[in-house]
């Protein structure tokens, strides 16, 4: 138990670490949100990485991941994303839905937050609802490139456990068998990650998590990002 003990924490500093110092790569005196995108594309591209290395070793260990393309279990529950990611993520959607295409992905949007703003975590960490990303016919994300680290690591070894838990939300004996490695490896980048951003000493910099529908839908504002910068209140805290 001690040596396992032992792995972990070695395991936990190493990601911690790879996620502060990938962070400090990229910003410097001068902030900007191009910087902390670059940074925040970077960490994606390394989780990336590392679950593909992981999904080879479980593979090659006869334990492959359930997880595929039109798989969309997980799809329908709340996912959490910290506040810049909201930003880049609505950048993102800006750049592929040009024009009055932006309505599309702000309907959806606005749906699940008309819902979602009023209930508490507890509530809505049980609430099962479609994400506004997820293709309704292909059963596919529709932003996959800049899904949030949440989505990235999500990786169970049973379908019938993610369906289970999709049929069930209430029920606190079920839930999906996921692979604790990626889990902990997306934190502790994200954790790291974080501590350097908040050493930028931006006064009033909201760093919380927010959901992703009521967080893109506030991010998809024209001011959202230079008042995110500036340290206003942009986004609202969970209860």
């Amino acid at each position: 138990m001690t040596t396992q003990n032992n792995y972990w924490q070695q395991f936990d500093e190493a990601f911690y670490r790879d996620g502060y110092n990938l962070c400090d790569s990229y910003l410097g005196a001068d902030f900007s949100i191009e910087q902390l995108f670059a940074a925040q594309k970077q960490l994606y591209k390394v989780i990336d990485q590392f679950i593909s290395l992981f999904v080879d070793k479980t593979n090659h260990e006869g334990n492959s991941p359930e997880c595929r393309k039109g798989c969309s279990h997980c799809c329908h529950q709340t996912v959490l994303a910290s506040t810049w990611e909201v930003l880049y993520l609505a950048d993102f959607i800006k750049k592929k839905y040009p024009g009055k295409l932006i309505n599309m992905p702000v309907q959806k949007l606005g749906d699940k937050a008309a819902i979602t703003s009023t209930m508490k975590l507890d509530d809505l960490l049980r609430f099962k609802m479609p994400c506004p990303f997820l293709h309704s016919i292909g059963g596919f994300c529709t932003v996959y490139q800049a899904r949030p680290m949440a989505c990235r690591i999500y990786l169970s070894s049973s379908e019938k456990s993610c369906a289970n838990d999709l049929e069930s939300p209430n029920d606190d004996s079920i839930f999906p068998d996921l692979y604790e490695m990626p889990l902990r490896a997306g934190r502790l980048l994200n954790e790291g990650f974080i501590a350097r951003l908040k050493e930028q000493k931006v006064e009033g910099l909201q760093t919380f998590e927010t959901t992703i529908d009521q967080g893109v839908l506030v991010a998809l504002n024209n001011n959202a990002t230079q008042n995110w910068l500036a340290g206003k209140k942009v986004f609202k805290l969970l209860d």
